[in-house]
């Protein structure tokens, strides 16, 4: 069951400025967005383990945010009973620590609060395995369904400029799932896609090479489409710095990682962020809130 599924959240996304108050202090991207994606994709874990309590009397339903207060309390979702039939059976009332005043009085009532949801289930998702060697990568499949989060320059380098990607600010998003579609047609049958193949495999090589000094590198994700955890890659292609990342999956049953995806740098903090807060140098930084340039003369 998805948030507004189960419950009326008035005014969303303003109450998450409540949530980012609370929280201990951290960057969430323009416009927070990215607590947006990260308080959507928790609840959809919380619902998937059953971390949802009720308390018997039915006066109200909590979670585990899976976030702290500058002062390491626990912060909670709170919910009550919607009082409109006609709508969801919940209404989001806020959020708030056991201690708290007023919603901290319907937390106290539970015997027992929801615990945060496990992401992580064995080491290897928290740990690049690096005896078991490179990740098994099919690069030309994991480029042409993931046409949208290649750099936009690479492509036309590696095709010589015969195959353009506008930018979707520039055309709307009709026209750019439009023309991306046709690019994704067009590349599959481009010697550019053999060039893209060999920079992402040079860039792969140059990832494993650091992450032999630096097992931090390697970042645990979630990836709630596919409802797993997996490990991220910092690419370096083409010699201009890390600008995507390449999701990998531990095969248990064989012993090895397999390539699962390309993610923007911003896909991947916000799916790392679920876990726990990133501390990875190229991933956070590539997030950080770039400097206002100045306006005024001297």
């Amino acid at each position: 069951m998805r948030l507004f599924d189960f419950a009326f959240v008035p005014n969303y996304p303003e109450p998450l400025e409540r949530l980012k108050n609370l929280a201990a202090n951290e960057h969430w991207g323009r416009g927070a967005r990215m607590l947006r994606s990260y308080f959507n994709h928790m609840f959809d874990k919380v619902m998937d383990d059953g971390l949802l309590t009720v308390h018997p009397n039915g006066n109200s339903a909590v979670f585990h945010t899976g976030l702290l207060t500058r002062s390491d309390q626990d912060i909670y979702a709170v919910f009550v009973p919607n009082e409109r039939d006609d709508a969801q059976d919940w209404f989001f009332r806020g959020f708030s620590t056991r201690d708290a005043i007023g919603l901290g009085d319907l937390l106290a009532e539970h015997e027992d609060l929801p615990a945060r949801p496990r992401f992580i289930q064995r080491p290897e998702q928290a740990f690049y395995s690096t005896q078991s060697g490179q990740p098994e990568c099919d690069w030309p499949s994991l480029i042409l369904d993931n046409v949208s989060r290649i750099p936009r320059e690479l492509i036309h380098d590696a095709t010589e400029d015969r195959i353009l990607l506008p930018d979707l600010r520039d055309v709307g998003k009709e026209a750019y799932i439009e023309c991306l579609e046709e690019v994704e047609r067009r590349l599959a049958d481009d010697e550019g896609l053999k060039v893209l193949v060999s920079w992402f495999e040079s860039a792969l090589d140059r990832a494993m090479d650091k992450l032999d000094i630096d097992y931090k590198m390697a970042v645990p994700s979630w990836h709630a489409k596919d409802k797993c955890a997996a490990l991220m890659l910092p690419l370096n292609t083409h010699q201009r710095g890390v600008n995507i990342a390449l999701a990998v999956k531990w095969d248990e049953a064989n012993g090895y990682y397999f390539g699962l995806n390309l993610l923007t740098l911003e896909m991947a903090y916000n799916n790392a962020r679920l876990i726990a807060r990133p501390e990875a140098s190229w991933l956070v930084e590539a997030n950080q809130p770039k400097p206002q340039r100045s306006t005024s003369r001297d």
